[in-house]
């Protein structure tokens, strides 16, 4: 499929049961935008429904999504029909909470643990959504990680309502048919979608929060909860007794709303952080947690492919460091770090701007045409080289050691790619190294080894 009415298609994104979503040029722009168009990769759900109400859901959701205006909720662009049809273009997001902890085909398989921090932020953006959408009496009904996309400057967007009721008006019932992703859905919606209100969605919010903070699933049929903070130390009691009441099998013993949910963890991060900012002052907790690591760092670009750059960096099978470098980094200046174990200098605040892989690689060229720092041998970093920048992460770090870094920055573009179309990237947040859509968005900070000896010597 080469076009869908004016959109030229030029990948595909991913495929659902009743849609596919591509990526797509939008025409005159050439913005790159996600198209969903209604696919039903199986016959029987036209048997069931009808052709023509398979339709009509569908654009439903186009209707559901463009009368909510929200920072925290995806904003539709366009719907048309081409061929017979339907399709909705959607703004293209490159990162997700899925991507952030490395979930993958195997929902079950541990996942990338993401700090207490990044979590909080996400998870209150992302109820904050939902309040809105409670309010327009929209329940969700498939919150999960691949559902929750992360925007340019850091916020959640939810999108994918094809599975969501609106004040009690089921759309599709067909006997049988699951509505939500198994593991996140709550056990009332599995039981009986049609009976499941707004703390279903709390319920699945739960449950991300819990595999964000410990890198686990919750137990589809456990009788009790394993304490959060048996699985992550960082963690302590208010957030297991946070957890477990939104995973509560009974929705009545569940937060009651969104807002209820909202504040309830505001008062428990508050506290736990003036906890871990105290922490700083006790004897050693200045110590880095990171080792030395001796090993060759490549400075030429390549490509590397995915099942060889675990081995080559030495990460683990969740594309964390094995082990961390032994961190010296100075600020030379405002605007450089020097690196002492490396010898390598890095651009300290980026380009202050996401910029996808080619106009990364253009921005170096620009950097030296204009001699930043009066140097004109700047360039992206190989994604050796960035492993050797990351930390490991732990409320320690987060509080007790300042960021060499722009703390605004979150995504680095290396100089390497994967395929014709992904390159890769390092987390700098989360510290591990993924693949990116070179068409996504991520910032720079260039590298040099051969800056003024001056340099040197601060």
């Amino acid at each position: 499929m080469n076009r869908a009415g004016r959109y030229e298609i030029i990948g595909r994104l991913g495929r659902g049961g009743m849609s596919t979503v591509y990526k797509a040029l939008a025409p005159i722009t050439g913005r790159v935008v996600a198209l969903k168009i209604l696919q039903p990769r199986d016959d029987i759900f036209a048997d069931l429904v009808g052709e023509e109400r398979l339709k009509e859901i569908f654009v439903e959701e186009a209707r559901i999504m463009g009368a909510i205006s929200h920072d925290h909720i995806a904003k539709i662009i366009d719907c048309d029909e081409f061929e017979g049809s339907p399709f909705i273009v959607l703004e293209y997001f490159s990162h997700s909470i899925g991507e952030l902890i490395g979930e993958g085909y195997k929902v079950e398989e541990e996942s990338r643990p993401v700090s207490v921090s990044r979590t909080f932020l996400y998870m209150t953006q992302t109820l904050k959504g939902l309040e809105r959408l409670h309010f327009s009496g929209i329940v969700h009904r498939d919150i999960k990680p691949y559902n929750l996309m992360i925007t340019n400057d850091d916020r959640v967007k939810i999108i994918d309502f094809g599975l969501s009721r609106v004040r009690g008006e089921e759309k599709m019932s067909i006997p049988g048919m699951q509505v939500g992703s198994p593991y996140y859905a709550a056990p009332e919606q599995e039981k009986n979608p049609k009976t499941a209100d707004a703390r279903a969605d709390l319920f699945s919010v739960g449950v991300m929060m819990y595999r964000m903070l410990t890198g686990c699933l919750v137990e589809p049929r456990r009788i009790k909860v394993e304490p959060a903070s048996s699985l992550n130390s960082d963690l302590n009691s208010e957030w297991d007794a946070f957890l477990e009441k939104a995973l509560e099998i009974d929705p009545a013993n569940r937060f009651s709303s969104a807002l209820q949910m909202r504040i309830a963890l505001e008062k428990v991060y508050l506290s736990w952080k003036i906890l871990s900012e105290k922490e700083c002052s006790l004897p050693g907790m200045a110590q880095p947690l990171s080792v030395p690591k001796d090993t060759l760092i490549s400075t030429e670009p390549a490509r590397i492919m995915y099942k060889e750059i675990r081995e080559l960096l030495g990460l683990d099978e969740l594309f964390r460091p094995i082990a961390f470098y032994q961190h010296q980094l100075k600020a030379t200046s405002a605007l450089v770090l020097f690196d002492p174990v490396t010898r390598k200098h890095w651009q300290r605040t980026g380009t202050g701007f996401l910029l996808n892989w080619q106009q990364a690689k253009e921005y170096v060229v620009y950097l030296n045409e204009v001699q930043f720092e009066g140097q004109d041998n700047w360039r992206l970093p190989t994604t050796a080289e960035l492993v050797t920048v990351l930390r490991a992460p732990s409320a320690h770090r987060d509080f007790c050691i300042d960021p060499h870094f722009d703390p605004a920055i979150h995504w680095l573009w290396s100089s390497d790619h994967c395929t014709k179309k992904a390159a890769w990237m390092a987390d700098i947040v989360e510290s591990n190294i993924g693949k990116l859509d070179m068409d996504g968005m991520a910032s720079v900070c260039a590298v040099s080894s051969t800056l003024s000896a001056h340099l040197d010597d601060c």
